[in-house]
C-alpha cells in the first residue's frame, strides 16, 4: 500500500509539472511578443531557457518516472484482472448455488407430487376396503338376519304342527271312540301279534 501512495505521489508531481509547463505555454508567448516589440533580447533569452529547462525536465520525469508508472498500471491492471476473476468465481460459485437450489426445489416437487399420488392411492384403497367391508358385513347381517327368520320360521313351522298334531290327537280321541267298533280292534290286535310273531 505503501509503494502505491509513494507511485501516487510520483503521478502527482508528474501531473503538477504537465500542468505548470501548459500554464507557461500560455503565458511565454505573451511575454515573447512584448520583448521583441521593444527590442530587448533578455526575454527571449529567457523563455528559450524556460523551453529548454522544461524539455529537460520532462525527459528527465519520463525517463525516470516511466518504468514506476508502467508498474503501476501494470499492478493495477492484474490487481483489477485478478478482481474481476475473484467476481466471476463468484457469480460462478452463486449461479451454480442457484442451479442446485432450482435441482432441489424441483426435486421436492416432484416428490411432493409422487407423495400426493402415493396418499391419493391410499385413500382410494382405503376407500375401497371400507365399502368392501361394509358390503361383506352388510351381506353377514343380511344372512344373519335371514338366518333368525328362518329359524323363527321353523320354530313357529314346528309350533304350528305340535297344535295341529294336538288338535288332531283331540280331535281324533273325541271321534276315534264311536268310530272305532270292537271288530276294528281285534283286526288291530290280531295284525299286531302277527307282527310281532314273524319277528
Amino acid at each position: 500500500m505503501t509503494r502505491y501512495k509513494g507511485r501516487l505521489k510520483t503521478i502527482a508531481v508528474i501531473g503538477a509539472t504537465a500542468l505548470a509547463a501548459l500554464a507557461m505555454t500560455a503565458v511565454v508567448p505573451v511575454a515573447a511578443l512584448a520583448a521583441s516589440e521593444s527590442g530587448d533580447w533578455r526575454p527571449v533569452f529567457d523563455l528559450v531557457m524556460r523551453w529548454v529547462n522544461f524539455l529537460i525536465l520532462a525527459f528527465v520525469i519520463f525517463k525516470f518516472s516511466r518504468a514506476p508508472i508502467k508498474s503501476f498500471l501494470e499492478n493495477r491492471k492484474q490487481e483489477i484482472s485478478s478482481g474481476i476473476k475473484a467476481l466471476e468465481a463468484e457469480k460462478e460459485k452463486i449461479v451454480a448455488e442457484i442451479e442446485k437450489n432450482r435441482q432441489k426445489l424441483e426435486d421436492s416437487r416432484e416428490r411432493l407430487t409422487r407423495l400426493k399420488e402415493r396418499i391419493v392411492l391410499a385413500g382410494e384403497k382405503n376407500k375401497q376396503k371400507i365399502i368392501e367391508d361394509a358390503e361383506n358385513e352388510s351381506k353377514l347381517m343380511l344372512e344373519s338376519a335371514g338366518q333368525k327368520m328362518n329359524s323363527r320360521i321353523h320354530g313357529a313351522q314346528a309350533a304350528l304342527r305340535t297344535e295341529l298334531v294336538d288338535l288332531a290327537a283331540r280331535m281324533a280321541m273325541e271321534k276315534l271312540p264311536s268310530e272305532v267298533t270292537e271288530q276294528d280292534h281285534q283286526k288291530y290286535i290280531d295284525a299286531y301279534l302277527s307282527e310281532t310273531a314273524e319277528t
